[in-house]
């Protein structure tokens, strides 16, 4: 390894003078960062009063003493360039909508719409839906905003360097984040994933000593434990073999200085520094931190190190001004807050009837286009059962050569290809990547290996390595770099190589990906699909077997879709890369293999329109994924015999839901079967037959109105997936279950 850790703390540090003279800043520039930080520090204080009266609500994680920290690291960034902030994230807010502020109107609307946000009140900059800690303006400042989640907005800053890399923009994106969260996974996963893909990342650690009440490397006081072995967490560094600083975290100019040279050369090198900046906060943890686990002693000693303190002596040390001057800063400041308190004082409450807007990116669909999907998809049903027939009754001598005859009379008569699942992903992800220039593949073995199911295969010799990207195994890292590319105007399709794994991912897909747009008050879009598959049929057992779809659906700000075909997997796919919408595809792995008709041309299948795969009068199955195709089986035999006509709609997508077409149905057939090869407890089927019974036709009637039987929900049993094969198909519903159910429903 090369790298070495530089401590600034050693240096000799320029005055603000020298800086002027050699026209790195102006005095101006000065002035500014002074009044920035003084901005922040009354904002803060004004922020404690108002928790005290509650006037402000629930917790606010307050920035006071840190303050040099983002004045200065954003001082020395460029207009263009991106930030990622915490729970703690007042102070990079403040001082970043100070860099886009044009005027003092500008610069007044900036601090009101923060004021605004921490009081919950529409005029704020998430329309009161994040408040302290979620506070961003992530449309107009480059902010990708800040995240409750200790940890959870590193690995969003990493996809967002990796877009800025991947557009060529020359733009670097500024990380900060705590001592504490250098502690968990994500911090790993990140710093690996940055300075493995090599993207323009500079990692700002403010280091204030304390995660919560636990001393990061040890406190006098008497019964605290440390968060780690290490002191400067710089050290680090040398583990990903990038440049380390410490820097002296209250002196704005010595911050100033360490990241101009880091994000210089992140612009020129598209590399990551990783810096650590020694600082200390003021108050608690929040406001009702009793501070037990530091000295007096310890917090006199740091606040002899004001921020505030030390650059007012280096301005005034240098002659450059007065203290009468500097007192109309710092008047300026306070005059500043107050009017932004007024301000939010006096703004508007959101309305509650508004709850629901900015969770989705609307998205529809004209009438016309979902009516001519649904005829191709009957055609493609015609083109199934003529496959099927040629197969059964042409006379090859096996079954390779049967398939070929199928395959070449399908595409002469129907003007259709016959692929596998496998193949219809794979070539869904090529349509998509020549189509667009923003779509890029990223995750585990999807590259030279062609994927776990080679549902990537043959993309990596065509769009190579850049677009093309094999990652560490580090679900959450892949899922939250996804995201933050996605906030920076990429179209990522991430790999996570079986469902299960999504558990390690939850926290950066469900609170990042699906909660963003919301909680940023609908400013932000998170273009990007998730890929994964699940299900059992392999024997894997229960690690690697799971249906994990009623997690997905549970959480609001997802989409969630399972094909059952090639057909639907090629063009729901396609789809989902071009929704606005944060998607999770989940293919099943007892599928891949599964063969069928695609058009040979440009096509896509609307999100949330069921497909109704076998009409049918006396009974409904509802199902999607591979359960559709058992419900098809299951029909098949019901009406040989038994003589039931069953009904079986594909739903295709589960979130949205088409409960319009499953309605239609039921009414139609009186009976509802659910099928799915999720857990029951809470699973899909309980969703969908409760929404069934809620469904308002419109006409006075209900869902309920309409059943001749109670609804029947066919589902996993509570089990783990056992690895056994007669144990694992024991483990979800089977043929003989589905008509058994059936017969009962209709009364056989």
């Amino acid at each position: 390894m090369s790298v070495s850790i530089e401590d600034t703390r050693k240096q000799t540090l320029p005055t603000v003078k020298e800086l002027i003279r050699t026209g790195t800043i102006t005095l101006d520039q000065a002035k500014d960062w002074l009044r920035t930080i003084y901005e922040i520090r009354f904002f803060e204080e004004k922020v404690y009063d108002l928790l005290g009266l509650n006037i402000i609500k629930g917790a606010s994680h307050l920035y006071a003493g840190q303050e040099a920290v983002a004045t200065g690291a954003i001082a020395a960034m460029e207009r263009g360039d991106v930030i990622g902030s915490t729970h703690r994230g007042h102070g990079h807010c403040g001082a970043i909508g100070n860099k886009y502020a044009d005027s003092e109107q500008d610069r007044q609307n900036h601090w009101n719409a923060m004021m605004a946000e921490l009081m919950g009140k529409e005029t704020g900059y998430c329309k009161g839906r994040g408040g302290s800690m979620h506070i961003a303006e992530v449309e107009h400042q480059n902010n990708l905003g800040s995240t409750g989640i200790v940890g959870g907005n590193q690995p969003p800053a990493v996809g967002a360097a990796l877009a800025e890399k991947c557009k060529g923009t020359g733009k670097v994106v500024l990380s900060f984040f705590g001592d504490g969260s250098t502690n968990t996974g994500t911090f790993h996963e990140s710093m690996n994933m940055a300075a493995t893909l090599k993207v323009p990342l500079v990692a700002i650690i403010e280091n204030n000593l304390y995660g919560m009440s636990v001393p990061f490397s040890g406190s006098e006081v008497e019964g605290t434990a440390c968060a780690s072995s290490i002191e400067d967490i710089a050290v680090r560094s040398v583990a990903y073999d990038v440049p380390g600083m410490i820097v002296d975290g209250q002196d704005i100019v010595a911050v100033f200085l360490a990241l101009r040279k880091a994000i210089e050369r992140a612009r020129k090198q598209n590399g990551m520094t990783m810096v650590e900046c020694k600082t200390y906060r003021w108050y608690g943890h929040s406001r009702s931190d009793p501070r037990a686990y530091r000295t007096k002693a310890e917090e006199k000693a740091w606040h002899e190190r004001d921020p505030i303190t030390v650059l007012r002596g280096r301005l005034a040390g240098d002659g450059l001004c007065t203290e009468q001057e500097l007192d109309g800063i710092k008047d300026k400041a306070f005059a500043t807050i107050e009017d932004a308190t007024q301000f939010a004082t006096n703004s508007p409450l959101p309305n509650g009837a508004d709850v629901d807007e900015d969770v989705y990116v609307d998205e529809t669909y004209p009438a016309s286009f979902i009516a001519s999907e649904l005829n191709t998809a009957a055609k493609v049903r015609e083109a199934t059962a003529a496959f099927e027939k040629i197969i059964a009754t042409c006379g090859a001598k096996t079954k390779k050569e049967a398939s070929e005859i199928a395959k070449t009379q399908i595409k002469s008569q129907f003007g259709m290809d016959v692929v596998n699942i496998a193949a219809a992903v794979a070539t869904a992800q090529a349509e998509e990547m020549r189509r667009d220039k923003r779509v890029f593949v990223f995750g585990e073995d999807v590259g030279l290996y062609g994927g776990a199911y080679q549902a990537t295969r043959g993309l990596l010799e065509e769009f190579g390595k850049d677009r093309v990207i094999d990652t560490a195994i580090s679900e959450a890292a892949i899922t939250g770099a996804a995201i933050g590319a996605a906030l920076r105007g990429m179209r990522p399709v991430a790999e996570i190589m079986y469902v299960d794994f999504l558990t390690i991912a939850m926290d950066q897909l469900v609170h990042v990906g699906a909660y963003n747009r919301y909680m940023f008050g609908g400013k932000a879009k998170v273009p990007m699909v998730l890929r994964t598959e699940g299900g059992v049929g392999r024997c894997i057992a229960a690690h690697h077997s799971e249906s994990l779809e009623a997690w997905l659906m549970h959480t609001p700000g997802l989409y969630v879709v399972m094909p059952s075909t090639p057909y639907d997997a090629k063009g729901l796919l396609k789809a989902a890369i071009r929704s606005e919408n944060p998607v999770v595809f989940i293919e099943h792995k007892a599928t891949y293999g599964q063969v069928g008709p695609v058009p040979t041309g440009d096509y896509i299948i609307p999100l949330g329109v069921a497909d109704i795969k076998r009409p049918g009068n006396d009974a409904t199955i509802v199902s999607y994924s591979r359960m559709a195709m058992r419900a098809l089986e299951a029909a098949k035999v019901l009406a040989d015999k038994h003589g039931i006509d069953v009904e079986v709609i594909d739903l295709r997508t589960l979130k949205p839901l088409d409960m319009k077409t499953v309605a239609e149905s039921v009414r139609k057939t009186g009976r509802l079967i659910t099928l799915s090869e999720g857990f029951g407890w809470c699973g899909a089927g309980r969703e969908i037959a409760g929404q069934y019974m809620e469904y308002d036709f419109g006409d006075g009637t209900r869902g309920f109105d309409y059943l001749g039987a109670r609804p029947i929900n066919l589902a996993a049993r509570d089990v783990p997936p056992p690895m056994s094969e007669p144990l694992e198909e024991a483990s979800i519903p089977g043929i003989a279950q589905i008509v058994e159910a059936v017969k009962q429903s209709v009364g056989q």
